[in-house]
């Protein structure tokens, strides 16, 4: 159990809105938190207090289920992305297997349709697919500090899909631009794949 990657389930989307499965604070922040970068086992490290009975009630509840057995339970959303299950790893290591001819054939067509129909014309579309910019913001929340970053990671938690979380990636590299200026929001431009 401690030494498997867990994701966040649909039910544990939810949860994090709801509130009303898991009521324990140290409980819901694991579940914030958790993502395929880490193993179960770091990750309670990594939460003050968290024990494994934590990472267990999650499990229990259904809020949060291992990589592989998320892969199988969801293959759309995650057929075209096996190699992303490491968190920190798709950008440097799906980019290369971007070009490839499965990859490329997938996504662009799946953002074709909702992108054309309701972002305006000439809005900037990410080069990452919705698992790797949801990983890549996840981990821009995490360097933000406790509060700025927890306010941003529930956010990224809140869209439902793709072109809600391209709109937020945009939002925060226009949040980014008006504190810390035009550098530091190209250089996350270029982290969230709008090129």
């Amino acid at each position: 159990m401690l030494e498997e990657r867990y994701e966040k389930s649909e039910a544990g989307r939810a949860e994090i809105k709801k509130r009303a499965l898991v009521q324990a604070r140290i409980a819901r922040n694991l579940l914030l938190v958790i993502d395929p970068s880490k193993t179960g086992g770091q990750w309670v490290g990594v939460v003050q207090g968290a024990a494994p009975a934590d990472l267990e009630l999650l499990l229990q509840h259904g809020l949060i289920s291992s990589v592989a057995a998320a892969a199988l339970s969801r293959p759309a959303p995650l057929g075209p992305e096996p190699a992303s299950s490491p968190a920190p790893a798709p950008a440097s290591v799906a980019a290369p297997a971007a070009p490839a001819a499965p990859a490329v054939g997938g996504p662009p067509s799946t953002r074709s349709v909702p992108v054309s129909s309701t972002r305006p014309m000439g809005a900037p579309v990410s080069q990452l697919d919705f698992q790797q910019l949801y990983t890549a913001l996840t981990v821009f929340a995490k360097q933000q500090g406790l509060l700025k970053g927890y306010r941003m990671a529930l956010e990224v938690e809140q869209c439902q899909d793709f072109e809600q979380l391209q709109t937020l990636a945009l939002d925060v590299v226009d949040r980014v631009r008006a504190t810390k200026g035009d550098a530091a929001a190209h250089a996350l431009r270029e982290t969230l794949g709008f090129n």
